[in-house]
C-alpha cells in the first residue's frame, strides 16, 4: 500500500516555473519572427536579383536590334531620354531603366537604376554611327559591327572618375572604390530593396544615382546592404553579340 504522505504529487506550475515557461515562449516567438523576416529578405533579394537579369537580357536584345545601347531614363516616365541630334539628353550615364525602350512594363516602386560607359563621338555606345569605315548604302553600314567597336575601346582599367565604375572588394567583401582592381562596365543595374543605411534615398553602401563608383555585384547582403547589383561587362556584352549574330 502506497502511503498518501510519503509521495506527493504536484497539481499545476509554481510562479517560477510558471516565469520560466513565458520566457521561453516569448524567446521562441522571436527567433520564429527573425526567421521568417530572414526568409522575406532573401525570397526578396532573389526576387530582385531575378528582376535585374530580366532587364539585362532585355538590354542585350535591344543592342541586338538597335546597334546601341540605350540611354538612360533620366525624369522616371519609362523612356530613354535622347535629344534631337541623336544623343542622350544629358551628358549623364546614371539614371533609371528605358522599360518601355526595351519592351518591358515599368515598376512604380524600386525603379531599377540603369548605368552606361559613354565616351567622347565616335565611341559613344549610346549612338548609331559608322565606326569600320564602311560607306552610306553599304552593307554593313552602321551594323552591329560598329557597336562592337565602341564597346571594344571601353578602357580595360580605371583611370580617374569620369565614367561610372565598378569598386574592387575588400576582404570582408565590403566595396572599395579606392581598390585597384576596379572597372568600367558596359552598363550597370542597380535594384535597390530596403532603405538600410538611411543614406542616398533607397540605396546603400556606395550606390548613389549620382556618384560614380558602383559597389561590386558579390557585395554579401547585411544589415545595412541589400542592393542588387548587375554588371554586363564590355567583353561579356560582345561575346554574347557575337554569339547572337545572325
Amino acid at each position: 500500500m502506497v502511503s498518501g504522505v510519503g509521495s506527493r504529487q504536484h497539481h499545476g506550475f509554481s510562479l517560477l516555473e510558471l516565469a520560466f515557461v513565458l520566457t521561453a515562449i516569448g524567446v521562441l516567438s522571436l527567433l520564429a519572427h527573425f526567421t521568417f523576416s530572414g526568409a522575406d529578405d532573401v525570397r526578396q533579394h532573389q526576387q530582385a536579383k531575378a528582376e535585374a537579369e530580366v532587364v539585362r537580357e532585355a538590354l542585350r536584345y535591344y543592342v541586338l536590334a538597335n546597334k546601341r545601347l540605350p540611354c538612360p531614363d533620366f525624369d522616371e516616365d519609362g523612356y530613354e531620354d535622347r535629344d534631337p541630334s541623336g544623343g542622350c539628353s544629358l551628358y549623364d550615364e546614371m539614371g533609371f531603366a528605358p522599360y518601355y525602350a526595351i519592351g518591358l512594363p515599368p515598376k512604380e516602386e524600386n525603379r531599377t537604376y540603369y548605368g552606361v560607359y559613354r565616351a567622347a563621338s565616335p565611341d559613344d555606345i549610346t549612338v548609331l554611327e559608322e565606326r569600320t569605315g564602311d560607306g552610306e548604302g553599304e552593307p554593313d553600314f552602321k551594323d552591329l559591327g560598329d557597336a562592337i567597336n565602341a564597346l571594344s575601346k571601353i578602357p580595360a582599367t580605371v583611370s580617374g572618375n569620369a565614367h561610372i565604375y565598378i569598386a574592387g572588394v575588400n576582404a570582408d567583401g565590403s566595396s572599395n572604390c579606392d581598390a585597384s582592381v576596379a572597372a568600367y562596365p558596359a552598363f550597370v543595374l542597380i535594384i535597390p530593396n530596403i532603405n538600410r543605411d538611411n543614406e542616398n534615398g533607397l540605396l546603400d553602401g556606395v550606390n548613389s544615382n549620382t556618384a560614380k563608383c558602383i559597389a561590386s555585384p558579390i557585395q554579401p547582403l547585411t544589415w545595412n546592404y541589400d542592393d542588387i547589383v548587375v554588371v554586363e561587362s564590355p567583353n561579356a556584352l560582345i561575346g554574347w553579340l557575337t554569339k547572337h549574330i545572325n
